[in-house]
């Protein structure tokens, strides 16, 4: 058999969670429009849209620690108990004012890994940032 094949090679993307870096392998963004509805005059019902969009981002990875991970699980839980707010960039899109909703952490056996699934919501518009300048531009 011939023909060119490509090898998969596994890569991370860090994202820095305040002191936190967190190494995501995979990464999900939905993004949702609200509708209100109201009742208007003879039973005919008006879609107004002033509802802000929504995004939401699944970020899968891993935190490393050495023997402690409560060096990680204790910083995470109070970002999420204190609604802290990080800006990143995660593959030359900038997330402003995300805020951790929801994680999973497991610890398995392997030495200084700690697999974690975590939801942010970022209620602020994406940004492109070029990797050779760092300079931010607004996407619509």
């Amino acid at each position: 058999m011939s023909g060119l094949f490509r090898a998969v090679t596994p890569r991370s993307f860090p994202v820095k969670l305040g002191d936190l870096t967190f190494h995501a392998t995979g990464w999900k963004l939905s993004c949702v429009r609200q509708y209100a509805q109201q009742n208007g005059v003879q039973g005919s019902c008006y879609v107004t849209n002033n509802g802000a969009r929504t995004k939401q981002l699944v970020l899968d990875g891993s935190f490393f620690c050495l023997e402690r991970p409560y060096e990680v699980i204790l910083p995470l839980d109070a970002a999420l108990r204190e609604k802290t707010r990080f800006s990143f960039t995660l593959r030359d899109m900038r997330f402003s004012m995300a805020e951790i909703v929801g994680y999973s952490i497991a610890e398995k056996a392997m030495d200084g890994v700690l697999p974690c699934q975590m939801t942010l919501i970022v209620p602020s518009v994406l940004t492109y940032v070029p990797p050779e300048t760092g300079e931010v531009t607004e996407s619509t």
